[in-house]
C-alpha cells in the first residue's frame, strides 16, 4: 500500500519531466530537413545546429581573408535556392508516384497469379 502511494506522485514528476525535455530542446537547437533525390527512394537528411547566444570571437571578425559566411544571402542566390528547393520536390513526388504505380501494378500482378493457381488448383 505504502509503495502504490509513492510510486503514483514518482510516476506522475516522470511523466511531466519527459513531456518537457521536447519544449526545452526546442529552444536551444534549430533544425532544417532537406529531402534529396537520387534514382533511390526520397531520403530525409536532418541537421540540427546549435544555437549559441555568445558573439563570435573578435579574431574571426578581423579576418577580411576568409569569404563572410554570415552574409545575408542575395535574392538572386535566395530565388537559385527556391527553385533547387521546388525541383527536389517535384522529383521526390514524381519518384513516390512512380513507386506507387509500381505497388499497384505489383499487387494486380500478384492478383492475377493467385486468381490463376486458385483456378488451376480447382481442376
Amino acid at each position: 500500500m505504502k509503495s502504490t502511494k509513492l510510486f503514483v506522485p514518482v510516476l506522475g514528476a516522470l511523466v511531466v519531466l519527459a513531456l518537457s525535455l521536447p519544449v526545452m530542446a526546442q529552444s536551444t537547437t534549430q533544425s532544417t530537413t532537406t529531402t534529396t533525390q537520387d534514382s533511390q527512394p526520397a531520403v530525409s537528411q536532418t541537421t540540427t545546429t546549435t544555437i549559441q547566444d555568445s558573439p563570435a570571437p573578435a579574431a574571426m571578425a578581423e579576418d577580411t581573408t576568409s569569404p563572410d559566411t554570415n552574409a545575408p544571402m542575395t535574392k538572386r542566390e535566395i530565388k537559385d535556392q527556391r527553385k533547387e528547393q521546388k525541383h527536389n520536390e517535384k522529383a521526390a513526388m514524381e519518384s513516390a508516384k512512380a513507386q506507387k504505380d509500381d505497388a499497384k501494378a505489383l499487387k494486380h500482378e500478384d492478383k492475377a497469379i493467385n486468381a490463376t493457381e486458385k483456378a488451376n488448383s480447382v481442376q
